[in-house]
Order: structure tokens, then sequence, then C-alpha cells
């Protein structure tokens, strides 16, 4: 069980950075400035028909794409990385699903806890024995509690409250999922996208487009996607020697994150350096003198090698509650629980 719910919580925990992180990539991407020589193009493309008395001659759709590609040859680069990092998070989602779901494993925790106590209480001399040695026996005459044997005779009863709110996750998951599917060759798509709206279209079109000189036929062949592509563009002059180092740091990041969504997949944690205000590490999650504790971001604690000595109470002085003198005892019990449940 713990295995189970460990690799279902990462793997909705990396889901979810995977979306901040393809963003953010996004985000930082469309701030990136064009060329001087874009630029130039763009103009020539837009605004010299105008000057040349063709204000009604549109791009010819060669022409434009090329344009596009020139201008957008660095941010066509992302797609390889970009592509795996949404195949990667579909993969991820599809653990969302199904009977081994969040949803599933939350709602199987109840029952789970209820077969370790029956387990536990199946075995209940010889953990009794144990904890006899340890703490002593109890002196008789005290009341008890009966939980363990309520156990037995009862049945435990989970109400699903979570009926509307899964349902609900479910439809988001499989929305953002097609999302991911459409959006796998977003970049390398960005040039017809652009040029859709604005070329000429129609009978006859090819031979009555603005082609950058005049308005005829646009001979030269569309060239490939990315920056190496570009050293035979006819319109946008590029140096392919020196690529754009925000887009580049950005491939860094989706290379980066797609490892992380790997591992998430293979039940591995996953320790992001993020600025959430979720606090990473581990530990029982208990506070040392068994009271509440409170969370503060900018607590630091001490480490110290020394022990801690504990006092003990004056030999005279009885011990006038018993809850407090098989404190210890209750603190076993509640292992041994623990013990025997993350064992199944």
């Amino acid at each position: 069980m713990k295995t189970t719910v460990t690799r279902r919580f990462v793997a909705a925990r990396s889901f979810v950075q995977g979306l901040v992180v393809s963003g953010e990539v996004v985000r930082k991407v469309s701030q990136v400035q064009l060329s001087q020589e874009c630029m130039k193009a763009m103009m020539r493309m837009t605004y010299c028909p105008h000057c040349r008395g063709m204000a009604s001659a549109r791009p010819c759709a060669n022409y434009c794409s090329n344009v596009m590609k020139g201008c957008l040859a660095n941010q066509a680069d992302l797609n390889t990385e970009w592509k795996h990092l949404a195949e990667t998070m579909i993969q991820v989602a599809d653990l969302f699903d199904g009977p081994s779901g969040v949803d599933s494993v939350i709602l199987s925790l109840p029952y789970r806890i209820s077969e370790g106590i029956v387990t536990m209480s199946e075995n209940l001399q010889s953990i009794n024995s144990k904890l006899f040695q340890a703490c002593g026996v109890p002196r008789e005459g005290g009341t008890g509690s009966t939980g363990v044997d309520d156990m037995k005779k009862g049945k435990v009863i989970v109400e699903d409250k979570l009926g509307s709110s899964s349902s609900k996750m479910d439809k988001l998951v499989s929305d953002v999922t097609m999302n991911l599917r459409e959006l796998q060759p977003y970049w390398v798509s960005l040039p017809s996208v652009l040029c859709s709206d604005r070329v000429a279209t129609g009978t006859g079109a090819e031979d009555k487009c603005w082609n950058g000189m005049s308005r005829a036929r646009y001979l030269p062949e569309v060239i490939g996607d990315g920056l190496a592509s570009q050293i035979n563009n006819p319109e946008v002059e590029i140096d392919i020697t020196k690529p754009d180092m925000t887009i580049r740091q950005q491939i860094m990041q989706l290379k980066i994150m797609t490892h992380r969504l790997k591992n998430a997949l293979n039940g591995q944690d996953v320790d992001f350096q993020d600025t959430s205000d979720d606090v990473s590490g581990s530990g029982s999650g208990s506070c040392p003198d068994g009271g509440s504790c409170s969370r503060s971001p900018g607590l630091i604690v001490p480490a110290t090698d020394q022990p801690i000595i504990y006092q003990y109470p004056p030999e005279n002085e009885k011990v006038k509650a018993s809850a407090n003198q098989n404190l210890p005892c209750i603190t076993i019990y509640l292992l041994s629980l623990l013990i025997l449940l993350l064992r199944r």
C-alpha cells in the first residue's frame, strides 16, 4: 500500500509541476525579441505591396511560410523536447484513471487501515507479550479500551464523499490530456497558423499573389523547420552559428522536467526546487513532546549530536493517573499498527 500511495501522489505532483514548467517556457519564449532581419522581411511582405500600388495583393502562401520559418527558427528547435514532455505527461496522466487511480487509492485507505487493525488483533497475544516485557504488566481493575474488540464485531463503513469532485477531476485531466496531444506540434506549426489568415487563397491565387517583388507566382521551395535549415532561406538572413540563448535555456528546462516525470513514472520521488510553500523532507510528522507543532516557513531547527536526557520523577512521588503511566505502551501499540499496515 505504501508503494501504491507514494507512486500516485508523486505522479500527481509531477504532473502539476510539468504544467507549470510548460507554461513558464511559453511565457519566456514569447518575450524573445525578433531579429532586425526578421522585421525587415515582415515589413517587405506586409507593406511593400501598398507602396507599389497593389494594396489588394496578399502574400503567396509559400512566401509567407519562408518568412515566418525564418523569424521563428529558434522557437522551432523547442519542438523535439516539447513533444517529449507532452508524451511523458500523457503517460503520467494515465496513472490517474482506472482502479489504481488517485481517487481509488485514497478511498481504499480506510479499508486497508481496518485490515491492519484486524491483523494486529489476530496477533494480539504475541504483541502483548512484547509490550509487557517493555512496559510491565498493567494493574488490574483499570478500564481499558475495547476498540479492537469492536473492530472484530463491527464493520467499517466508508462514505465516498469524493463522487462529484472525482468526476470533475477526471474530466479536467481528460481535457488537459487532449490539449497536450493537440499541442505537441505547437512550435513547428506556428508559421502555418500565422500565415493562414493573411495569405492569398482561392482559384488562381498562386499566380496573383505578392511574392516579395511583384504580383506573380512564388518560385522558391518551402524550407524546413529549425535553425539549421535556415542556411538556405531566401527571405530571412540568419546566422545559424548564433542560437538564441534564452530559448536554449528553455530547451534544457524541458529536458530536466521530462527526466523528472520519467522518474515519477517509476515511483521515484522528485525533488523540485521551487518557491512553493510546501516543506519537503522526511520524518514521522509528529512533535517530539506529543503536542501540537506550529509550522513556520522561516523556522530553522539546529542540529545537535548531544543525546537528550530525560529526568526521572522522584521515587517517593506516586503516579496519580494511570493513563499517563501507560502512555509509552499506547505509543508502541500505534507503532506496531503502523508497521503491520505498511508491510501489507
